[in-house]
C-alpha cells in the first residue's frame, strides 16, 4: 500500500471516497476517521460503518 494513498485519504475526512481493494471487493462511502492502520467509512450501500485496513487497499478514488 503506498503512503500516498494513507497521506491523501488521512487529509479528506469528510469527503466521499470509492475504496477498492486487493480482493477484488470495493467500497463507496463518506471517510468519518482514519489512525495509522485503518480508515473508517459509511458504506452508502449498507447504512452502515466499514473499517478497512490500509493494507489491504489496492487503490482508492476521493471524490469530492
Amino acid at each position: 500500500m503506498s503512503d500516498i494513498i494513507k497521506k491523501r485519504v488521512s487529509e479528506s475526512l469528510g469527503k466521499e471516497i470509492k475504496i477498492f481493494l486487493n480482493n477484488g471487493w470495493r467500497y463507496a462511502g463518506k471517510i468519518t476517521n482514519t489512525d495509522e492502520q485503518y480508515v473508517e467509512i459509511i458504506d452508502y450501500k449498507t447504512s452502515s460503518y466499514k473499517i478497512i485496513k490500509f493494507e489491504d487497499i489496492k487503490d482508492c478514488e476521493v471524490v469530492r
